[in-house]
């Protein structure tokens, strides 16, 4: 059995399952709730420079009543973001433990956190080829883990307006966490992200990595390491409209990237595809392409039978 196959993915995924249903719940709804504002769509034509670009802001409010409920949850929802964390950490503890490297996997979530201190531990491939998550992490791991406790043992905090505040005493010191809801929910998606890239049900991009670091340099009073400087990601909804070609629907991405460069040159952009297959001018197919599964590809060959994961009704998205 080889370190961190599909099979030992299959048991920590399952391991995880409530928890990131549970946070992915919960951030979505987070993000309806408490408004967003984004550039709500640019149409291309295929293989033409030109765009139409739609400047319009969407807001979204929720209730009070319903954000009042999401911030009662604040303190489950920080818990269950660490143990999720504590999840992997053990996980690989335990892989290494299979493969002789360590002689047990202790209990204590402080006894964990100092085997990684002194031991040579062999990290999953993203990890080792990405080194900077594997060292932020830890460090999130390591300096989150006396304010989970409080909460879990003492129940010691309080949800003030939208910031949860936890306060602890260590070794004669007093420590206090104060999370306002960016950086809450900073910490909930760098988890569902690592969660799901060690797992294998998202593959590491550009785009993720922008995502990542801009979350991370959130938390930067918390891990105390550097700061990425990484600009907040704008999101974007790409229309690309492509005609009929010999059968198939050859769609430009080569274009579409190149324009939204020119036309966003300072910011990062995560734009999110939708395909319309047009027959004698007229939409007769689509596809949406969620931001993190776009094909790098240049031209994208796409059939009416292609791709069917991806379809969608011409009214959808």
């Amino acid at each position: 059995m080889a370190l961190y196959d599909q099979e030992a993915q299959t048991r920590l995924k399952e391991k995880m399952d409530y928890e990131q249903w549970f946070l992915d719940f919960l951030s979505k709804k987070q993000e309806t709730l408490e408004g967003k504002q984004e550039i709500t769509q640019i149409t291309f034509k295929n293989r033409q420079p030109s765009a139409n670009v739609h400047f319009a802001i969407s807001d979204v409010f929720g209730s009070g009543a319903a954000l009042e409920v999401i911030n009662a949850m604040k303190p489950l929802t920080f818990v269950a973001s660490y143990k999720i964390l504590d999840m992997v950490f053990e996980w690989i503890l335990q892989e290494n433990h299979d493969a002789g490297t360590i002689k047990c996997v202790p209990w204590r979530f402080s006894e964990k956190i100092k085997v990684f201190s002194k031991s040579q531990i062999d990290f999953p491939p993203i990890l080792q080829s990405q080194p900077y998550i594997k060292e932020y992490l830890f460090a999130l791991y390591s300096k989150l883990l006396k304010f989970r406790n409080e909460v879990v043992h003492k129940n010691n905090f309080s949800v003030l307006g939208d910031k949860l505040k936890i306060e602890t005493i260590e070794d004669g010191n007093s420590y206090v966490l104060e999370l306002d809801p960016k950086e809450l929910w900073a910490f909930v998606k760098i988890i569902i992200a690592v969660a799901n890239l060690i797992i294998g049900d998202s593959a590491f991009d550009p785009q993720i990595e922008r995502l990542l670091k801009y979350r991370l340099d959130r938390l930067s009073k918390i891990h105390g390491l550097a700061e990425f400087k990484q600009p907040m990601p704008i999101p974007i909804n790409v229309l690309l409209e492509v005609p009929v070609e010999n059968n198939l629907f050859p769609a430009d991405l080569k274009i579409v990237r190149k324009e939204l460069s020119r036309t966003f040159p300072t910011v990062d952009i995560l734009f999110n595809l939708k395909i319309i297959g047009l027959v004698n001018d007229k939409p007769t197919v689509g596809w949406f392409f969620p931001f993190d599964s776009i094909p790098e590809c240049d031209v994208l060959e796409l059939r009416q039978d292609s791709h069917n994961n991806y379809r969608v009704s011409l009214e959808e998205k």
